[in-house]
This record gives C-alpha cells, sequence and structure tokens, in this order.
C-alpha cells in the first residue's frame, strides 16, 4: 500500500528536482537579459549588435527544438538533458571572458542550443513523473517554477549590476546553474510508454514530419499574435536597462517588479473573462494596455513613469497570454495539445529573436524613443489580425467549464 501511495504521489523526488532545477534554469535566463545588453554595450557592442546577439539566442533554441525529437531517439535522454543544462553553465561562465561581440555571439548560440535542449526535456521529463490523471495539475505547478523564474531573475540581475558590476551575474548564474546540474544527475530516465514502443517506423517516420510534430496548423492565429507580442516584448527584455541608463532614470529594477507584478496579478481575473467571454475582449485591451504603455516609455523620464509604463504593460502581456493559451486549448484535439502549445511558444520566442534583430536596427538608426515608438506598430498590426481572423474562430471555441 505504501509502494502505491508513492508511486501516485505528485511530489516525488524526480518531479521535485525537475521542478526546482528548471525553475534555476529560467531565473538565470531572466537574470541575465538586463545584463547581456549593458556588457555587450560596454564592450563597444553598437545597438544593432545588441539586438543580433540577444536574438540569436532564441534562434538557436528553436533551431535545436526541431531537431531534439530525432535526437533523443539516438540517444539517451538524461545524458541530453545534462548536456543541455551544463552547456547553459559554461556559457554563463564564459560570458566573463568575452572581450568582442563576434566571442559573445558565439558564447549566446552555445547557450540558446543548451537551452533549447534543456527546456524541451524538463518538460518531457516532468510529465513522464506525473501519476496518470493529474498530468494537468502536475504541468500547472511545474508552470509556477518557470514563472518564479521569471519574475525573480530580472530583479536579481539589476541588483548585481547596482551592486557588484555586470561581470558579478555571471559568476553568480554560473554557481545557481551548477545546483541545477547536480539536481539534473539525480533525476532517473524515463522509459518509452507502451504507446512509443508499438510504434511501427512508418508512425514515427510520420510522427518526426516538421510540419506534424512541431506545427499545429490550426492553431496558427493564435501563434501569429504570439509573434507579434514576442517582437515587441524583445524591446522591453534587451533595451530597457540601456535606455534607462542614457535617460538617467534610476531604480530601472522597478520596472521588472511591477512588469511581472501586474502580469501575475491580472492572469486570476484574466481567466475568468476568458471562460465568460472568450478572447476577444482580452486581445483587445492588450493591444491598448501594451500600446500605452509602450508609448509612455517611450517618453518616460522618470521613475515614477517608468513604473505606470511597466504596470500597464505587464498588465496587457499577463492577460492575454494565458488567454491565447487556452484559446489554442480549445480548437484543438486533446491528443494535439502539447503540439499546439509548442507552436505558440516557438512562435512566440521566434517573435522575440527577430525583433531584437529589428529593433536593435532602429535603435541603431535613430534613438531609443523612436524604437519603442515604432514598436506600437506591433500591436496595430496584431489587433488588424485578430478582427480580420479572429472573430471567426470565436464563434466556434467550446469554452470549457
Amino acid at each position: 500500500m505504501n509502494d502505491m501511495a508513492a508511486e501516485q504521489s505528485l511530489w516525488n523526488k524526480d518531479f521535485i528536482m525537475l521542478a526546482l532545477s528548471n525553475l534555476l534554469l529560467f531565473m538565470v535566463f531572466e537574470m541575465l537579459m538586463p545584463i547581456l545588453p549593458v556588457f555587450i554595450s560596454n564592450n563597444g557592442g553598437t545597438n544593432s549588435q545588441v539586438g543580433l546577439i540577444m536574438g540569436s539566442f532564441t534562434l538557436s533554441a528553436i533551431v535545436i527544438r526541431l531537431l531534439i525529437g530525432r535526437l533523443g531517439g539516438s540517444f539517451n535522454k538524461k545524458v541530453l538533458l545534462i548536456l543541455g543544462v551544463t552547456s547553459c553553465m559554461l556559457a554563463t561562465g564564459f560570458y566573463y571572458w568575452s572581450n568582442s561581440s563576434l566571442s559573445t555571439l558565439a558564447i549566446r548560440l552555445l547557450h540558446g542550443v543548451g537551452f533549447g535542449v534543456a527546456t524541451t526535456l524538463y518538460a518531457t521529463f516532468a510529465a513522464a513523473s506525473i501519476p496518470s490523471g493529474r498530468q494537468g495539475e502536475g504541468l500547472g505547478y511545474f508552470g509556477v517554477g518557470e514563472t518564479m523564474g521569471i519574475s525573480v531573475g530580472p530583479l536579481l540581475g539589476v541588483w548585481l549590476i547596482n551592486q557588484h558590476g555586470v561581470a558579478s551575474g555571471f559568476g553568480v548564474g554560473t554557481i545557481i546553474l551548477l545546483f541545477a546540474v547536480l539536481c539534473t544527475l539525480g533525476i532517473s530516465c524515463p522509459l518509452a510508454t507502451d504507446g512509443e514502443a508499438k510504434l511501427s517506423p512508418q508512425e514515427i517516420q510520420k510522427r518526426n514530419l516538421l510540419i506534424e510534430h512541431f506545427i499545429e496548423k490550426r492553431v496558427l492565429l493564435q501563434s501569429g499574435l504570439a509573434l507579434l507580442l514576442g517582437m515587441s516584448f524583445a524591446g522591453i527584455v534587451s533595451f530597457v536597462v540601456l535606455y534607462a541608463k542614457e535617460a538617467a532614470i534610476p531604480n530601472v529594477a522597478y520596472f521588472f517588479f511591477v512588469n511581472a507584478l501586474a502580469g501575475l496579478l491580472v492572469r486570476v481575473v484574466a481567466g475568468k473573462i476568458f471562460d465568460q467571454r472568450g478572447p476577444g475582449i482580452l486581445i483587445g485591451a492588450s493591444a491598448i494596455l501594451c500600446s500605452a504603455g509602450t508609448f509612455l516609455l517611450a517618453m518616460a523620464s522618470t521613475t515614477t513613469s517608468l513604473i505606470i509604463a511597466a504596470a500597464l504593460y505587464g498588465t496587457g502581456m499577463g492577460a492575454v497570454f494565458p488567454a491565447l493559451q487556452a484559446w489554442c486549448i480549445n480548437v484543438v484535439p486533446t491528443a494535439r495539445r502539447e503540439h499546439a502549445m509548442g507552436t505558440l511558444l516557438n512562435f512566440f520566442d521566434f517573435g522575440i529573436g527577430i525583433g531584437a534583430i529589428l529593433l536593435g536596427a532602429i535603435a541603431a538608426m535613430t534613438t531609443y524613443s523612436i524604437m519603442y515608438m515604432s514598436s506600437i506598430l506591433f500591436f496595430i498590426v496584431y489587433w488588424f489580425l485578430y478582427m480580420s481572423y479572429g472573430r471567426r474562430q470565436n464563434s466556434i471555441i467550446a469554452v470549457k467549464s
């Protein structure tokens, strides 16, 4: 009886180790977001180079995600996961020794590959460690760790810059990821499920087709909206610290804190609105709030204006992203939900990558203020896209009780 209870326990050793190490991975990733642009700039990098280097991370992570399914069939998945986390740890330490934009770009590409491998396999291992019938609950708890890392990371990064200098973040990040590696070493390697074991070679080949395995065509609209959100978000994570530094606005850490807090608080209300009225009102509200926040950010000259911009932008993003996720779930069969989520997140990540490169080029040719003003165009296209195609899907959404 005790053995059976242990088997059905959600909070088993593997799940706890996976959730903790995944939290640490995301925390370091977000911690470096405000640190790296300053580091690149201090090393003589231009705004366009900042955008290219920051965006390259996301692009390399996406590419490796497209290959990880095939690699997982040829190599031990636990070994691949350990290599992914270790690559992130080594890359974080290597930044300290970089003295040019080219070497930082190479390290950033390595970091993106490791992050893409680790995030994909962490989710796979977590799903395998969750008892049958508790997948939704377990993955919900698993995602809380990511949210905590995303919220705490930027604050820690800005604090380290202010208190100990830019380079201190690389040492702290390396130590944190060492703990993540040690946690990963202690987990078990999940066995293939019976369904996987019985797949024929023809079925395996079909499953591994790019369009079938990684892209769910029924959520391309939602993913296109996420891509535009990612392009705007790239301007926030890649340049807000440099912008505040140039404009002599103190306490930029408050921007990240308020942005994260607003996003977390609005999720409770946004979920109920989606259940009652669907995604339309949230998409419209997010377009208005994020545009207003971006406009205020472009005009900001004081910490107060920065905080107000963060509250508006964080509320808009926090309200719409869970709505897009729920919308995706409602328009695909249960068996395709994982693929729908993967498509949505990859489009968002791709938006961050190309957004960082594009906005970096605009900042290099103009100013940060003009760059942020121009990024409001993303929300205009975003709203036009929804109004043109999204309302048609609203009529067939099966809102779940």
